[in-house]
């Protein structure tokens, strides 16, 4: 019984959700306290249902060993729901102000909770077809989101955005079927499940790799899949915060953990070189999101490009198969994330109080808004990689990762990605702080403690995890010593 637990913190958000359209609430605060307190009990939730134990597992539907649906919790899924549960309560104390000035704010929070239970969903997937089906449904929960506005753009956008992922899913499923005729249990193991099956099967198993690989990177803004990420940028910044920070593009980031080292298995992906082929792909995406970065004067879509171009950290570690850049890699899956969701905030407060979207307009716009313009060139900072940050310490793994493999290009294309990082993100602090503009107010004019409350204490986070790394870092070792 006590393994029914694991269903609660997925099932609660959809049962909460549709509360939320059912209850009469008195007043828009009411509407706003339900809400916080209902992401707030799911985190609860999520870290209880974790503490009792952590390698619980239910089997929720058996038909054979391919329509297997299990949800089990691990080391990776802890590290994975935790993450996403607690930028979700900050998410939510942002978008609550955020969202006046939008409408239909009751459809909005309906799927921001069911995407949260998606994630969880993700998180606790047990095998390849129960991660498979939360995939698609994450898909389905984020797309009302991306089309908030309703605007043609925001449409345009939205199909796109349907078109790429059902695209990816449709490799990952055609990956999954080629798989199951080589070893019917898809089960996520530690280590992988195909060290038996390798003889006869090279070229197989390669192509299936590079299937699942390009199917999940499809969220993960792999090249040349990337460009339904800043097409989405149209939808409210809580959203694109989501997006980039964490339930989609990290969805796609865990989702190919999950295939390289608990399918595959670092000894199988060293035998037919798919980390070879995929490190192609990997060196594109971080070379070629920075340099469009650059060429973008509207500042979400530079956000968007660099985020394309940080993902592609994350998964150079991931293939770079030693214990040193898997340490990096799911580091940086944690410092991206945190980093990303304060500047994509601090671009939202911007926006919501001086209607400015282009980094041209900025100047000077730091004596106005000191606080949140601080706390987005702390992360620009520490998205260069630039110490004592939380940037810095990721990186610095990764660097000693692809030292470790003796790839001497990877630490060289990881130094030449972060002058290309300074490039597009310092010109926008100093336009915002040394720029004169004759137009800026004297008065503070920062956002209101509900959007200021999650940029300032995300930002606090960030500078402790650069000083303090090993509160995660002991954890992400714990992770990777069963891997490889």
């Amino acid at each position: 019984m006590k393994s029914l637990l694991i269903l609660f913190p997925i099932i609660m958000p959809f049962v909460l959700a549709v509360l939320l359209n059912v209850l009469k609430f008195n007043n828009k605060k009411s509407r706003e306290i339900y809400i916080t307190c209902c992401i707030i009990f799911n985190f609860i939730l999520t870290v209880y249902t974790m503490h009792l134990d952590i390698d619980m597992k239910l089997e929720i539907l058996k038909m054979n060993e391919f329509i297997n649906i299990c949800l089990k919790i691990d080391k990776l899924g802890v590290l994975f729901s935790i993450l996403a549960s607690t930028l979700w309560i900050f998410t939510t104390f942002y978008s609550i102000e955020y969202m006046d000035h939008e409408k239909n704010e009751k459809r909005f929070f309906t799927f921001f909770i069911l995407t949260l239970g998606v994630t969880i969903g993700i998180a606790f997937s047990a095998n390849l077809v129960t991660l498979y089906i939360f995939y698609e449904m994450l898909t389905l929960a984020t797309f009302p989101l991306v089309i908030h506005a309703e605007s043609k753009d925001s449409f345009k956008s939205g199909k796109k955005y349907l078109i790429y992922s059902f695209g990816g899913a449709t490799f990952v499923l055609l990956g999954m079927i080629l798989l199951y005729n080589i070893n019917p249990d898809l089960s996520f193991t530690a280590g992988g499940i195909l060290n038996d099956s390798v003889n006869g099967n090279e070229k197989m198993i390669l192509i299936i790799y590079i299937l699942m690989f390009l199917g999940f990177g499809v969220k993960a803004a792999v090249v040349p899949f990337h460009s339904w990420l800043p097409a989405a940028m149209v939808a409210p910044t809580p959203v694109s915060s989501l997006l980039h920070a964490v339930a989609v593009v990290k969805s796609g980031i865990f989702s190919i953990v999950r295939v390289s080292y608990f399918i595959f298995g670092a000894q199988v992906m060293r035998s037919v070189n798919a980390h070879i082929y995929a490190s192609v792909f990997v060196v594109v995406t971080i070379l070629m999101g920075s340099f469009l970065a650059i060429h973008h004067d509207n500042l979400k879509k530079r956000l968007a490009y660099s985020t394309i171009s940080q993902l592609g950290y994350i998964i150079l570690g991931v293939i770079m198969l030693n214990e040193n850049a898997l340490i990096g890699g799911i580091l940086h899956l944690v410092n991206h994330a945190l980093i990303k969701i304060i500047l994509f905030f601090c671009a939202g407060a911007i926006y919501t109080k001086k209607h400015i979207k282009n980094i041209s307009d900025m100047k000077g716009i730091g004596k106005e808004m000191p606080i949140t313009m601080w706390c987005f060139s702390i992360a620009c900072i520490s998205l260069i990689g630039i110490p004592p940050t939380n940037g810095f310490v990721s990186k610095w793994y990764l660097a000693l990762g692809g030292l470790n493999a003796n790839k001497m290009m990877f630490p060289i294309i990881l130094l030449v990605s972060a002058f290309l990082t300074s490039i597009y993100l310092l010109p926008i602090i100093v336009t915002a702080f040394f720029e004169k503009n004759n137009n800026i107010e004297i008065q503070n004019n920062d956002p209101g403690i509900k959007m200021l409350f999650p940029i300032i204490s995300i930002t606090v986070i960030v500078v402790l995890l650069g000083i303090f790394p090993n509160v995660v870092v002991n954890f992400v070792e714990k992770i990777v010593v069963e891997l490889i």
